[in-house]
């Protein structure tokens, strides 16, 4: 398999202004810049990451007990 591949597409709508506002932005020099920096951008962010999603779920988790879970809170809230 190869590390190259050549491809024609046809965008429009929502997808066409995206890649025109990268490059009003000056993120990108041109369409096919646009789009090689939007599938970096989907690589970084959304690509291997559910071990660290699970992990930071988790801390949240944790985080969430301890708010939701103040007895204090709910002997403030009992009096209301």
């Amino acid at each position: 398999m190869s590390n190259t591949i050549n491809i024609h597409a046809q965008f429009s709508g929502v997808v066409v202004d995206t890649i025109d506002e990268i490059m009003r932005s000056g993120r990108a020099a041109s369409r096919t810049e646009a789009i090689r920096l939007a599938l970096l951008d989907y690589r970084e962010h959304h690509l291997g990451r559910e071990d660290e999603k699970s992990g930071w779920l988790a801390v949240s988790e944790k985080s969430l007990d301890k708010v939701w879970g103040n007895k204090k809170d709910d002997e403030v809230w009992a009096k209301y």
